[in-house]
């Protein structure tokens, strides 16, 4: 998975893949079976989003949080 960009949004973020719909597989495969990750999946199982800026729609990948927990953006860093 090559991460391109990632959004902070209060209890939400939101990961901007090469190819999203293939990383969210990995990603449910390993949330729904509780394995270990590269980095923190949050509490919900991870979904494919349309995240609108400046009126286009980009797909990503949203992963939400209880906002204390929140992974601090240097955590993500070392993923880029």
């Amino acid at each position: 998975m090559k991460i391109k960009q990632m959004i902070i949004d209060k209890d939400i973020v939101f990961i901007f893949t090469e190819n999203p719909e293939e990383d969210l597989i990995k990603m449910k495969k390993a949330y729904e079976e509780d394995e270990e990750f590269e980095f923190p999946l949050g509490y919900k199982t991870p979904e494919l989003t349309d995240y609108t800026f400046l009126g286009n729609k980009y797909q990503c990948i949203s992963l939400w949080f209880d906002n204390e927990d929140v992974p601090v953006p240097e955590f993500f860093d070392k993923k880029f």
